[in-house]
């Protein structure tokens, strides 16, 4: 196949670097900045290229030698042949960059990005995918499975129980689509979620598991609507000092817990609450904010759509000894229902969809301040763009690296009426 000589710009918000080809721009697999590649046209679709690095000629100075043997097949960790400092100031490139083609926000200081000390074994929850009776990730840029025998972000004592999840996904009646491993607080949660309902069948696999893997503390099987649990699937999940949230590992928790610390403890900083404020929380999951927020005397309100988290949310309320109200449904719809009154500030973590839902209800709310966490910057733009167009003013933001080796950022951004 054909090669090209390609000088490698920067890196872009996905997991590929850019490069020039004739004055058109191209999208590169597995290149960094700075380096002089040959590469291989992969996809030629409408004006878009897409390439492959077929040599390094000169490497860039942020080119790193990638530790993983599956890189070439695994889509999971595709900027780990970039140095974490390089991955850090590329994340906090791509944040500006979003909000200013996206969200019209030329003038907004991105503050450098905030990492947790260690990029890898960072991961307490991986999630694989099954085909057939076969366990692991999708490969780059396709559905083809990749059955891994190790993960470098994943902690140690997950790689350790791949085995065990497959003997469990060989004896399963139900197969589901996808399975969970998860830390839990004396072992680890298996999870197998997105097939057909389970069957009793299946509860006595997994009980089976339990006997023989002491390791194992607890299996949950969900799908068709039904969630069949064996054991203890509970997860601790430290958010500062003194405080943890206690939730089932099909409750949606950050997958870096040392991160996930520094995302709380920014969205404190910025929402710059004291006892006696008022505040809501939405998508307020488990409590990962509000919890240290009620701790700290705030009056605080959560809505979040899923049962099972709320749940969780109230029981970690009660054991703290804190007072947290939650509602249990679809954010837009609660929140159009909410009585209006002073509030102090609102914290939105939306999913990656962003929240654009929740927005116009915002304004008949007006809380001084609004602190958005975001998994995803092209929604948080967008979103930025309505909250200034309502009258906010975008005034911090702040990246922080929840997902080293990967082009996903997490944020956190301070609005002011």
């Amino acid at each position: 196949m054909r090669t090209h000589p390609l000088s490698i710009e920067r890196l872009t918000f996905g997991p590929d670097a850019l490069a020039r080809l004739d004055g058109r721009i191209v999208f590169v697999a597995g290149a960094a900045p700075g380096d002089r590649v040959l590469a291989e046209l992969t996809q030629v679709h409408r004006g878009v290229l897409r390439a492959r690095v077929a040599q390094v000629v000169t490497p860039g100075p942020s080119r790193v030698e990638p530790r993983c043997p599956w890189i070439d097949r695994c889509g999971g960790c595709p900027w780990q042949h970039i140095a974490a400092a390089a991955q850090q100031e590329a994340k906090r490139a791509v944040v500006a960059e979003q909000l200013a083609r996206l969200g019209g926000l030329r003038d907004v200081a991105v503050a450098p990005t905030l990492a947790a000390p260690d990029p890898w074994h960072y991961r307490s929850r991986i999630t694989l995918a099954t085909a057939g009776r076969r366990l692991g990730y999708h490969g780059r840029g396709s559905h083809r499975l990749v059955a891994i025998d190790d993960c470098l972000i994943a902690e140690p004592i997950l790689v350790t129980h791949l085995p065990v999840a497959r003997q469990w996904l060989a004896e399963l009646r139900t197969v589901p689509r996808r399975v969970t491993l998860a830390v839990g607080h004396r072992g680890v949660v298996i999870h197998g979620h997105g097939g057909p309902a389970p069957s009793d069948d299946d509860d006595q696999t997994s009980a089976r598991l339990l006997a023989r893997s002491p390791t194992v503390q607890g299996v949950i099987l969900s799908g068709g609507g039904q969630r069949h649990v064996v054991g203890d699937p509970m997860l601790h999940v430290p958010l500062e000092a003194g405080c943890e949230l206690v939730v089932p590992a099909d409750a949606f928790t950050q997958v870096h817990p040392a991160a996930n610390r520094l995302v709380v403890r920014t969205v404190l900083e910025l929402s710059a609450l004291a006892a006696g404020d008022r505040a809501l929380d939405l998508y307020c999951g488990a409590g990962n904010f509000a919890l240290p927020l009620a701790r700290r005397g705030v009056s605080v309100t959560g809505i979040e759509r899923s049962a099972i988290a709320t749940a969780a949310a109230s029981a970690n309320a009660r054991r703290l000894g804190v007072s947290f109200a939650v509602v249990t449904g679809d954010v837009a719809t609660v929140l159009a229902t909410l009585p209006r009154a002073p509030l102090d500030c609102v914290v939105l973590d939306p999913p990656r969809g962003g929240a654009a839902d929740a927005v116009p209800m915002l304004a008949a709310h007006r809380p001084a301040r609004i602190v958005y966490v975001s998994c995803d910057p092209a929604t948080l733009a967008r979103d930025a763009r309505h909250l200034v167009a309502l009258g906010w003013r975008l005034v911090r933001v702040q990246p922080i690296d929840v997902f080293p080796q990967t082009h996903h950022i997490e944020t956190v951004a301070e609005f002011r009426c």
